[in-house]
């Protein structure tokens, strides 16, 4: 890139696309491979996404989030970034990725994707990338990415006189990025990811590697919220990131995030969010308020669709965190096992050796010396205390047991549906909405009752005290 700067500087149309690619890559010389959110939701937490289960996003933040998902889901991005720029340039983005769990092959889940940002037909960067993550060790899981990256310019008559392009108008390479995500609690959860590995080279007239990426994260969550940091860190460059996503009425979601690194490059994110049924919308906006000057911010759209069901927001975080406790608990069963056998092991050997003393002949001349008094209690002593360890061993099992075996109720996406009765009689203040919340457990089932009682019911679905509606 900086050789191909050096010999194009004088072209006027190749300087304009030149400073657009340099704004899109931050004033760096890479970039859109490196730090760019994929997805909506990302984009709207200021990129601090690395401690968050992404499902189909996961590719571009952190793969190991994906052991997370729990059903397949599909995402397609839409974006037009640095809207707004005085040359009239359209950098626009494209993101769809498609993620499921594939526990009946391999204990884990993997992901498929591809991305693209193009600078008015003139420069492009595309990634496609499948991703795999799995659960390596007492609650830590590990993700891997395998990509190939080709970064490509438009042949026209100004790029046609350059020998920098010589050899070809493209550049392919293939990379690897590795992700880490472990939830110590329900609540918390760490991210680290490693991206360009092996700094893949896609320079046309000379080496052009991109540098390796760290990125960690920590998030936080609550019942209907959500909190993450996130830091990056590239060759001398950094990024700082906080986000937060607050869920309402269980479908909604509006979101914000604050990004600051070195260059004085500094934005501002917001978004919102909402999930009907299977399907989900996510929009973000993005002002650049340090850094990048002359555009009036970038816009993401996505659409995402889940083939399952599955708790939206906070409520997916929280079953997914009591999913990872259960196998935090199965392997601390695990580990009580093996420290039960050793116990037991050890109190048997004790209490053999104690049991050959006492066969033994015995010579009044020499039992004081070989077996004294305080030797004899000093065994005693450490078989009680043996017992003891043993029997505590024992107890946190079956405690662990009893909690494990309690989990899958607690994952539950709703609770149980109350016993159904055939006939239900109106009391004062009642609404079909409210008959269904009460019967049902779920008020958006009230045209059940509608349709059931169609030809009693009042104008509009209109109930009467004392009125007697069939159940359905």
């Amino acid at each position: 890139m900086k050789q191909l700067k050096a010999k194009i500087i004088t072209v006027p149309k190749l300087l304009a696309v030149i400073f657009c690619v340099m704004t899109l890559l931050s004033m760096k010389a890479h970039a859109t491979f490196a730090n760019s959110p994929c997805g909506a939701r990302a984009a709207a937490m200021g990129g601090a996404f690395t401690a968050i289960p992404g499902g189909a996003e996961a590719a571009c933040s952190n793969p190991a989030t994906l052991v997370e998902t729990t059903s397949p889901e599909l995402t397609a991005v839409y974006g037009r970034l640095y809207s707004g720029l005085t040359d009239d340039s359209e950098i626009g983005q494209g993101y769809f990725g498609f993620a499921m769990p594939v526990k009946r092959y391999l204990p884990g889940a993997a992901a498929f994707s591809w991305s693209d940002i193009r600078l008015s037909d003139a420069f492009s960067e595309s990634a496609f990338t499948v991703s795999y993550a799995t659960h390596v060790y007492r609650g830590v899981n590990a993700g891997l990415s395998l990509k190939y990256l080709r970064r490509g310019y438009v042949s026209d008559a100004y790029t046609a006189m350059d020998p920098v392009f010589s050899d070809g108008y493209s550049k392919g390479a293939l990379g690897a990025d590795l992700g880490f995500f472990w939830r110590p609690e329900p609540r918390y959860a760490l991210g680290l990811t490693i991206k360009n590995l092996n700094k893949p080279d896609l320079g046309l007239a000379s080496s052009d590697p991109l540098p390796v990426e760290v990125r960690a994260g920590v998030s936080y969550a609550v019942k209907s919220s959500l909190l993450d940091f996130d830091a990056a860190f590239s060759d001398s460059d950094y990024n700082l990131s906080a986000g937060a996503e607050y869920f309402f009425q269980r479908r909604f979601a509006l979101r914000m995030g604050l990004s600051a690194g070195n260059d004085a490059r500094r934005s501002v994110n917001m978004g919102l969010g909402g999930r009907f049924g299977l399907a989900e919308f996510n929009y973000a906006f993005s002002l650049p308020i340090g850094g990048i000057s002359g555009t009036v911010g970038s816009h993401l759209l996505a659409f995402s669709f889940r083939f399952g069901a599955e708790p939206a927001g906070a409520e997916q975080a929280a079953a997914a965190a009591a999913a990872a406790e259960l196998r935090r608990a199965e392997e601390k069963i695990s580990l009580q096992g093996e420290k039960i056998r050793v116990l037991q092991d050890k109190l048997d050997s004790v209490v053999k050796q104690s049991s050959e003393q006492a066969r033994q002949p015995v010579q009044p001349a020499v039992v004081p010396a070989q077996i004294p008094g305080p030797q004899q209690s000093e065994v005693s002593r450490e078989i009680e205390s043996l017992r003891q360890e043993l029997d505590k061993a024992r107890a946190d099992m079956e405690a662990l047991k009893a909690r494990a075996a309690a989990k899958p109720a607690a994952v539950k996406p709703a609770p149980a549906a109350q016993p159904v009765r055939r006939n239900y009689v109106v009391k004062e203040g009642d609404t079909l909405e409210s008959i269904a919340a009460a019967i049902y457990g779920d008020s958006e089932r009230w045209p059940e009752i509608y349709r059931a009682n169609a030809g009693s019911l009042g104008r509009g679905g209109e109930v009467k005290p004392g009125q007697v509606l069939a159940l359905p």
